[in-house]
């Protein structure tokens, strides 16, 4: 009898963290039902566990590149509204300005996530502004684009303090700061839509000289039908709508239904095994519908398999060859200013 005792013992220890695990899927299965912050908070617990700090890391900051960190671009703003800055330590002439939106499905992600990408396009000869904008749930649309419409303010009045042309400005961004930025750009370039959504622009056109987008979402009426994971949970944290297709500002949110003529010329890459890159075709096929200058790399020839954000891996031919099309696109597009003619 004791050993039976001793056996029913052992099994009740079993059964309780069991129980405890299966309690717990419950409650996330039906909390998630109704709020997208546990499968956010999940996500996000999930990729810090398998994901280290790179981007504190010393071997970022290559020697002849200088970063300012945390820059206030918004006087009174969101704790949240701040920007890093990269420019080569010993430039004597104003450079073309490269502001990037971090991606992270609009959920998640920090300007330092770009830090090694922007020392490399800095050391190329670019001052390279990366910003923090506010983080879904807790904050939905359209307040990036508000911001990035902010962090443009800031940049044009200080960015010459780091050796930045303000009048060759180029946006840029990867996977959901793709979306923030092309949509910033077709805001600056559609007085319709900045009428629409309320948004005085705070740079001129002209200004823009171009777009680089990487992996982005440009149209969300259809993004969910690629397959991209959890694309539903990211957009109802966006929106604050679980049914976001029914979000009236969905469409304005769409790159590809705001896009002008006016559109500034534009960079657009994915990879070749990205569920999204359909919809950088589609953004790129609307674009030289409109007679918009636009670049292309799909890779879609490659026998590589290239995914989401390829472009990060700079050990990969891949991303070597889309860094060196950016920054032949950004010369191809600049402004010749007068400081600039004198030392060609």
């Amino acid at each position: 009898m004791q050993i039976e005792s001793r056996t029913g013992l052992k099994r009740k220890r079993y059964w309780i963290p069991i129980s405890l695990l299966l309690l717990i899927i419950g409650v996330v299965g039906v909390g998630s039902q109704f709020t997208p912050r546990i499968t956010v908070l999940l996500l996000k617990t999930g990729i810090g566990l398998f994901t280290t700090n790179e981007s504190n890391k010393a071997s970022f900051i290559s020697e002849g590149i200088t970063r300012v960190t945390d820059v206030a671009y918004a006087d009174g703003g969101r704790n949240n509204s701040t920007l890093d800055i990269y420019y080569p330590s010993a430039a004597t002439k104003p450079l073309p300005v490269i502001l990037w939106v971090h991606g992270g499905g609009w959920v998640m992600g920090d300007k330092k996530d770009i830090a090694d990408y922007a020392v490399q396009l800095s050391k190329r000869g670019h001052v390279v502004v990366s910003m923090n904008y506010a983080l879904a749930p807790n904050t939905t649309y359209p307040v990036p684009v508000m911001q990035t419409n902010q962090a443009l303010t800031y940049i044009r009045d200080h960015v010459s303090e780091y050796q930045g042309d303000p009048s060759n400005l180029f946006l840029a961004g990867n996977s959901a700061g793709a979306q923030i930025a092309s949509q910033t750009a077709a805001l600056l370039t559609n007085p319709n839509l900045a009428k629409q959504m309320n948004i005085t622009p705070s740079v001129e056109s002209e200004q823009l000289r171009g777009t680089l987008l990487f992996c982005g979402p440009y149209h969300l009426r259809t993004v969910e039908s690629t397959g991209f994971p959890f694309m539903r949970t990211f957009l109802w944290s966006y929106t604050g709508s679980k049914a976001y297709e029914n979000d009236p500002h969905l469409d304005e949110m769409s790159t590809v239904l705001q896009a002008t003529a006016a559109f500034p010329p534009s960079f657009i890459t994915s990879g070749n095994d990205d569920p999204l890159t359909v919809q950088s075709i589609e953004l790129a096929e609307v674009l030289e519908r409109q007679g918009v200058t636009t670049e292309t790399l799909f890779f879609q020839s490659s026998s590589e398999k290239l995914g989401h954000d390829y472009q990060f891996d700079l050990g990969s031919e891949a991303a070597q060859q889309a860094l060196q099309a950016s920054v032949q696109f950004i010369q191809a597009h600049k402004k010749e200013t007068k400081d600039t003619k004198n030392s060609s």
